[in-house]
This record gives structure tokens, C-alpha cells and sequence, in this order.
């Protein structure tokens, strides 16, 4: 058999060390001969170290591959993984000889096979592009060096490199090598030593490096924006625009929020209501072929965490020349809506305006106006607007009362508002709180955001709608049993929606110990939300038309509605919108969705940070807790300020404990048992701030 065949073959095996080939067939000659004729026919090439097989003449699983899906790994225990594919509701379960050697984050091609246990069962056949940049911790194991991977701690890899500046308890940043076989053949290299973490900031740092975010923008955008904005001329402006500057408009925010996309002006009519949601025109500084949009597309959306702040858009923009500010001309684009004595949408207009915010009001503040506990100061500084905020009050009442009608869901999230000192440490944490202003903003956005959607249903038009699928039967079955053993039910009554069903079930256990659970479940339960360039409905706010449209400074999917939405404002050919957009639609889309789901997971990990160091400060401390979750190692307790954290099953005082359904915890010699819901007293024991865990133990029970 010729050389170049054997090589194939031994590569057919898995990925190889160049150095490993080259002992296996003596170094020869033909040897490099061979190599070089293969690297040059593009049948082999190197990556991290290996050489790797591209494209083999007679080899089944390097063909082109048909009927399989592309996804990332999210998950991985000692024995399999799972893969999340796009347009699939459920996680791909793939057992751990199907893996490859994958690790969390990963982008791999799967293929079905069957199986018995799951509805959809994965094998991998090629790991598209290798997740880098991974967070670990350096262990020391008989005198040598391991990584373990932080967001999979089954994992110890062996290290490579940078060896003798390495101390035990070093957090580093490493990327992996040997994927393509098996998990015993991944070794991990050192890109950078980050040594000892004790702060909540370096931590999320960290997490930041490790999704590979760009804080800072390139010089070019920087130069293009303040090109943009220099050469904005308002005489001009208002040629083309609708002059709002005399209506009574204002924005509503948290007192620190910098970038306001959104003001609102409301009258009261003969028929109803005059709603207007104005928001900020971004897309006019903002244009397709531009520097800063190919920025903000890669973003895709600001990132919130702690009192800092990621912005999808320059400073510039977020901040000055896009944010409807106080008492400053500012271009916007304004939704429109008529409405009847009940709330009812009867017609509704976009168009491009100029307007002047009255004020920056803010949540507290308005709050206090409405439960009237406001002091002098604050009533003087809102008497311009407060007619206003008691009419939109008003509406918000029988916009609230269609929503309940409907069925739309309210999920208590259990939002954490972090408090920080001067040096940015997290020094308080409470239960964020939604006012009744908060929850009139959110109604009035919702309508606008429906609106948006509607016209372009209507059209027929390329867009990028928000979609919210119905859960899927076999999570409902799930939730329902889960439901069942702790004596609940989900009861759908004759002729009503699953979104009412829903609805009576979180207001049945709001305020309760139950209510984590079954808020979290239900949650759980529910597709999750994505962009799409097809209407598809939102099935948790139980409507049929659904985009972004309020959010044009923080959100991509916003600044391309806007844009789309421009060009038909100023009466642009359906047919040419159609063309000008079908592809843009669905690349916005995809995009959104993917930097939405880093963002949320960038922000939830920063958030477990800060809460990990607030509790360091009160290790020893008792608090009183609610039951969670129980697993077969251990009982995850929730405290009053958010803040969850686990006891584990070593420090649990049972005899061969036997977990229930995964509902209760029990041991038979002695009869204790913590079931979820169960109200406990619990000691905080010790806290890792770079992981974000929490460990408790149990106090009289």
C-alpha cells in the first residue's frame, strides 16, 4: 500500500501529533514527500498542533455529510453531553463515546441515531470550530499540573507549558488540543496566567475574556460617528420630519440609565386615548455600509451587568446624540396610537418626528407621585407632566386588564438590583422591585412593539420579528408531573388558552414558597424566545404580532427594524423593500439571536459573581431560606435577597439518602426529608467568587 494511503488511514483513526506520524513511519523520505503532496491536495491539515484529515478518498465519515445539524455543546458530565442545534426546542442528548472529545462551547456537526431513552439522540461527526479562551483553575495532582475547566470541573487537563510559573489555585486562561477522539486525549496550554482572583470585578473581567467581548470600539468607528453626528443640521431635519417639540413628552427610567432610547406623550381624547411611544432614530445616524453598523451587528446588543455597561453603539451615540435627554432637540421615530375607551388599538401611524423631552422621569420617583408619598420637590419637579402621567396611568389600567384577559403570563424572575461601593465591590444585594411605573412603560412598549409587527405582517414584508413558540408536549408533560408531586395542578379549563392556564398557576403561588419553583418551572417549560424574519407570534405575551421596535440604542434587531421600517415610511416599493431586505432580515435574525443568548449568559454569570462576593462578607452568618431544587448531591436553597446557593449532600445528615422524583430528599433511617418549598434556616459556610457558588449548611434541622 502506498505511503500516502497508510497516512490516510492512521488519520482515519483520529487526529494525530506531526511528530507521532513521523516516528510511526521512520522519518523517511517518502514520508515528507507524501505530507507535502497531501497538505497541497487539501486532504490534510494542521490545527492546534494536529494534523487533522479533511477530505479522505474512501472514508464514510469525512464525505460530504448530508441529513446533519450544526449546534454547540452546552453541557457535559462524566458519561455524555448535550448539544444545542438551532431551531430545536430541546438540547440534543449525545453519549460521552459520541463526543469526540468536545468541550462546553464547541460548534459541532451532529447526526441522528437511534435511541430508546431520548425523542432525539446525537452522534458527532466534526467539530466545526474549537471553543478557545477557556476559564480554568491550576491543580496540582503528584507533582503535576492540571487545568480544570471552570464551567465543566469533571475536566483536569494536563498542561503543557508555562509550568514553572504556575502555583496551585491559579486561575488561567487556556485554550484545548486533542479534540477529535476522546476526552483522555485533551491537554490544555497556558495563553495567560491570571494568578490569584479576589474581586468581583477582575472575575467578570474575566468572564468577558472569556466570550471573547470587545469592550473598547476601533479608532474608525470612534472617527465615523463623530463625523455623523458633526454633520447633523436640524434646520434640515425638520424639513422632513413632524415638529413634536411643542407636545408635552418625557421619558420614565431607572435614575442612572444613560441611554434613553424611549419618551412617551398621552392625551385623553373624545374617544379614548392618544398614545405616542417615541423613540430614539438611531437608524439615521446609523447606515447600513457604515463602520459603526458593522460594529453594532457584531455586538448585537449592550451588555448589562452590576452598574457597568457594554454598549452596542459609541458613547457618542448611546449617550449624547441619540439618548432623547432633556430639554434637547432630538430626532425620533414615533409610533402613533389611537386607542378606544377600553384600550383597544383602533388605528396607529409611524413616522419620523423632532421632538423635546420635557423631563428624565424616573421609576422611583413617579411611584411616589402615584402612591402619594412624593415630597414638595418631587411633585414640583413633574407638575409639567403629572396631568399626563395620571392619564397614562389611566390606560395602563385597561391595558392591563386586556393583558390579564388574554392570558399573558407574569414570570417572577426574582432580579437581583446589586449595590456597590466606591471601589466596586458588591457591598448589598435586594429583590429588584417592579412599580406600577415600570409596569405602565413596559405596556406602553409592548403595544408599539405589536404595532411594528402588525404593519409588516400586513405588508408582507422582509422583517425581524420577536417569536415565542408554544412549549413543546413532551416539556408540559414534564412540568405537569413535577407539578402533580408537590399536590399542584395545572388545570385547563374548557374553552380556555394554555396561556391562561399558565397564568392562574403563577398568581395561585405568587408570594408563596412555592412560588420559585413554579415560576421557574413554568419558565423552564416554555420555548425560548428568539428573532425571526417569519411572524410567528409570542406565545407567553399571547400575541399574534410581536417585534423589538423600543430599543433602537441597545438592540440590533431594533436598529433593523427601523431601517426597514424608514423605507417604508417614505413609500418605498413593497416589492423593492422585499428585495432590499430579504437577506438582511434573516442575517440580523440569526445574529441577534446568538449575541442575546452570549449577552444573557455573560450577564447571569456576572450576577452570580456579585452575589458570591455579598456573601463572603457574612460567611458564618444564618439565614432564613426556601427549598429550590434537590438533586442526589445536595439541596439548593433560595434567601429572601435572591441570592441561591447549595448544601451539599456531605453535610447532610442522612443515611443512605434517597431522592424522589426529584422533588424531595429522604432518608429512611430517620425519617428527615427537605422537599422543595420547605421553609429552612441555613449557614453560610464558604463562597468562590470566580465561580459564583455559594455553599451552605443546614441549622436545626
Amino acid at each position: 500500500m502506498p505511503i500516502k494511503e497508510k497516512i490516510i488511514r492512521e488519520l482515519e483513526k483520529g487526529p494525530k501529533k506531526y511528530k507521532t506520524l513521523q516516528s510511526k513511519f521512520k522519518g523517511s523520505k517518502k514520508f515528507f514527500v507524501a505530507m507535502d503532496d497531501l497538505y497541497n491536495q487539501g486532504i490534510i491539515d494542521e490545527k492546534n498542533g494536529m494534523i487533522i484529515l479533511k477530505n479522505s478518498p474512501h472514508s464514510k465519515k469525512t464525505e460530504k455529510r448530508k441529513n446533519t445539524l450544526q449546534g454547540t455543546v452546552v453541557k457535559l458530565t462524566e458519561n455524555y453531553g448535550f448539544v444545542r442545534v438551532e431551531g430545536i426546542d430541546k438540547d440534543v442528548f449525545v453519549a460521552g463515546k459520541f463526543l469526540m472529545g468536545t468541550v462546553v462551547g464547541d460548534v459541532v456537526e451532529i447526526k441522528k441515531i437511534p435511541s430508546k431513552r431520548h425523542a432525539f439522540e446525537g452522534e458527532v461527526v466534526e467539530i466545526v470550530k474549537e471553543k478557545t479562551n477557556i476559564i480554568a483553575s491550576v491543580e496540582r495532582n503528584r507533582g503535576e499540573f492540571y487545568a480544570v475547566l471552570k464551567d465543566t470541573p469533571i475536566l483536569a487537563l494536563p498542561i503543557e507549558n508555562r509550568k514553572r510559573t504556575l502555583r496551585e489555585g491559579d486561575i488561567v486562561l487556556i485554550d484545548i488540543y486533542g479534540r477529535g477522539r476522546s476526552h483522555r486525549n485533551l491537554s490544555a496550554k497556558i495563553k495567560e496566567n491570571i494568578g490569584c482572583i479576589n474581586s468581583s470585578e477582575k472575575s467578570v473581567n474575566l468572564i468577558l475574556a472569556e466570550k471573547q467581548i470587545q469592550q473598547d470600539f476601533e479608532e474608525k468607528v470612534i472617527n465615523e460617528v463623530h463625523d455623523v453626528v458633526s454633520r447633523i443640521n436640524m434646520d434640515t431635519e425638520y424639513k422632513f420630519r413632524e415638529d413634536l417639540t411643542d407636545k408635552v413628552i418625557f421619558t420614565i427610567d431607572s435614575a442612572k440609565t444613560k441611554d434613553i432610547d424611549d419618551a412617551i406623550s398621552v392625551e385623553k381624547t373624545e374617544t379614548g386615548y392618544n398614545l405616542g411611544v417615541h423613540i430614539a432614530d438611531v437608524s439615521h445616524f446609523v447606515k447600513p455600509a457604515s463602520f459603526v453598523n458593522q460594529a453594532a451587528f457584531n455586538r448585537g446588543t449592550s451588555i448589562y451587568f452590576g452598574d457597568s455597561v457594554i454598549p452596542m453603539l459609541p458613547k457618542e451615540l448611546s449617550n449624547f446624540a441619540c439618548s432623547l435627554n432633556p430639554n434637547e432637540e432630538r430626532l425620533a421615530f414615533t409610533c402613533d396610537m389611537q386607542l378606544d375607551e377600553n384600550g383597544t388599538v383602533k388605528s396607529y401611524r409611524f413616522y419620523k418626528s423632532i421632538i423635546k423631552s420635557r423631563l428624565k422621569g424616573v421609576y422611583s420617583e413617579i411611584n411616589d407621585i402615584l402612591s402619594k408619598n412624593a415630597t414638595k420637590e418631587i411633585e414640583d419637579k413633574y407638575s409639567e407632566v403629572k396631568e399626563s402621567i395620571y392619564v397614562a396611568m389611566e390606560l395602563y389600567g385597561k391595558l392591563n386588564k386586556k393583558r390579564i384577559q388574554r392570558g399573558a403570563m407574569d414570570i417572577e424572575s426574582d432580579e437581583a438590583y446589586i449595590i456597590f461601593d466606591d471601589n466596586k465591590k458588591a457591598v448589598g444585594i435586594e429583590k429588584r422591585e417592579r412599580g406600577e411605573s415600570e409596569k405602565m412603560i413596559e405596556e406602553f412598549m409592548l403595544l408599539a412593539n405589536g404595532c411594528s409587527a402588525n404593519l409588516a405582517k400586513k405588508l408582507g414584508i422582509p422583517f425581524v420579528y420577536r417569536v415565542h413558540q408554544e412549549p413543546d408536549a413532551e416539556k408540559l408533560f414534564t412540568l405537569k408531573e413535577n407539578l402533580r408531586r408537590l399536590g399542584l395542578k395545572l388545570e385547563i379549563k374548557k374553552g380556555e388558552s394554555l396561556q391562561t392556564a399558565f397564568s392562574r398557576l403563577l398568581d395561585k403561588t405568587r408570594n408563596t414558597s412555592m412560588q420559585q419553583f413554579v415560576h421557574s418551572g413554568v419558565l423552564r417549560a416554555q420555548s425560548k424566545a428568539k428573532y425571526f424574519q417569519e411572524p410567528q407570534g409570542h406565545f407567553g405575551l399571547s400575541l399574534d404580532d410581536y417585534a423589538h421596535f423600543t430599543s433602537p440604542i441597545r438592540r440590533y434587531p431594533d436598529l433593523a427594524i427601523h431601517r426597514i421600517l424608514t423605507d417604508v415610511v417614505n413609500g418605498m416599493p413593497k416589492d423593492k423593500i422585499k428585495k432590499k431586505y430579504e437577506k438582511f432580515a434573516k442575517a440580523a435574525s440569526e445574529q441577534s439571536s446568538n449575541t442575546e443568548i452570549v449577552a444573557m449568559q455573560i450577564e447571569r454569570d456576572a450576577t452570580d459573581v456579585y452575589k458570591a462576593e455579598y456573601m463572603q462578607q457574612h460567611i458564618g452568618e444564618i439565614f432564613d431560606g426556601i427549598v429550590t431544587s434537590v438533586t442526589n448531591f445536595g439541596v439548593y436553597v433560595a434567601l429572601e435577597n435572591t441570592v441561591e446557593g447549595l448544601v451539599h449532600i456531605s453535610l447532610i445528615d442522612m443515611a443512605n439518602p434517597i431522592l424522589q422524583e426529584g422533588f424531595r430528599l429522604y432518608c429512611p433511617v430517620t425519617g428527615k426529608r427537605y422537599t422543595i418549598g420547605d421553609n429552612v434556616k441555613v449557614k453560610v459556610i464558604d463562597c468562590d467568587v470566580i465561580k459564583g457558588n455559594i455553599d451552605f449548611e443546614f441549622v436545626n434541622k
